[in-house]
């Protein structure tokens, strides 16, 4: 501590850093980026002067709202009608990034359930109203699908896991290579609808009603692409066993995909919705 009695007292970095709860490398971060003054001794050491607490008190409230060091001089620096409408805009992200972190825990909660008869029943089956889905493609069977509309998506599509889900879709129809069976995202036009997920014509949506669902947990080669394009996957055998053909395009929805040390695909978990019609 600076013991000169003419001013306010300077701190050395670790004391001036335990005063206001904060580390020595959060001070040396604050002053490199130009928010806070230190005043150097001769022999190199820093000091900081007390007046300078009620900044940094002040940059912990601007930092719990999300602003980053490089924004501070823009909320600093202004009048307070400028300052409380950029803290409002911040409160409005905040209140998305509840909405979107409370949609992410009641989709762990429902996969929980899930998850919990499937472990006293890892394959089974329902004939069920499904409501319907929007899918949004991503990559074939061989590489990523270069369109700009699926690019001005991805971003929010893909901050939205696991309400939006890795799925398969499987199109009706004689196998056709690449253009059969695409990788991308899922979810129920509902959910879409209620947190505003965006949208534009790159999206499809899947009106499905009345279908067949296959549950499954610990199923081998679940999500191989080419078995599901050529009606082999396990699904479809199930389909034909119980008298049912395919009648539309289906969605295999993965719900966990795990690999072994070797990196090697463990047996998926996930569900395979096909609509179906008596044969």
């Amino acid at each position: 501590m600076d013991h000169d009695k003419r001013g306010p007292k300077r701190y050395r970095i670790g004391d001036f850093a335990r005063g206001l709860g904060v580390t020595a490398d959060f001070l040396k971060h604050y002053q490199e980026s130009g928010l806070l003054d230190v005043h150097r001794t001769p022999s190199g050491y820093r000091y900081y002067a007390f007046e300078q607490s009620a900044r940094v008190i002040d940059y912990l409230r601007l930092r719990n709202y999300g602003v980053s060091v490089r924004e501070m001089r823009e909320y600093t620096d202004c009048d307070p009608e400028r300052a409380m409408a950029l803290l409002g805009e911040r409160t409005r992200e905040m209140r998305r990034t509840i909405e979107r972190l409370q949609a992410i825990v009641d989709e762990e909660e429902a996969l929980e359930r899930w998850f919990e008869a499937r472990r006293k029943c890892p394959i089974d089956w329902e004939i069920r109203e499904v409501e319907p889905y929007v899918f949004l493609r991503h990559t074939n069977d061989r590489a990523f699908l270069e369109d700009k509309r699926i690019r001005e998506l991805l971003r929010d599509w893909c901050a939205w896991l696991p309400v939006t889900k890795s799925a398969m879709l499987v199109k009706l129809g004689p196998c056709e290579g690449a253009d059969t069976v695409h990788w991308g995202f899922a979810v129920p036009e509902r959910l879409l609808e209620r947190y505003g997920i965006p949208r534009n014509d790159a999206v499809e949506r899947l009106k499905f009603g009345r279908v067949f669902v296959l549950h499954f947990y610990g199923l081998e080669d679940a999500f191989e692409m080419r078995a599901a394009a050529e009606g082999r996957h396990a699904a479809h055998a199930l389909v034909r066993e119980l008298g049912f053909r395919v009648a539309g395009d289906g969605l295999l929805i993965n719900e966990m995909r795990l690999t072994d040390k070797t990196g090697q695909p463990r047996p998926g978990l996930g569900r395979f919705i096909l609509p179906v019609e008596r044969v």
